[in-house]
């Protein structure tokens, strides 16, 4: 299983952070109530994730390293 919301918060921060970073680069965001559901459920949905992923390697020049938030 894949620990969303250590990720989130590791990665990113708070919901409000997720939006910005989003706002940056993508012109159609979240909205901030589904962004609170990713933290509260533990779970991004599949779109959002990867889109998100493709935000943090255009922000970082890098891609992001996930291996180490998945829970056996």
């Amino acid at each position: 299983m894949f620990e969303a919301k250590r990720f989130l918060t590791e990665e990113i921060g708070g919901p409000q952070n997720v939006l910005s970073l989003f706002g940056l680069y993508v012109g159609r965001i979240p909205t901030y109530e589904a962004v609170q559901k990713w933290y509260a459920r533990n779970s991004i949905s599949g779109d959002w994730l990867a889109v998100l992923l493709c935000i943090l390697e255009l922000d970082r020049g890098r891609p992001v390293e996930l291996a180490g938030y998945m829970k056996e």
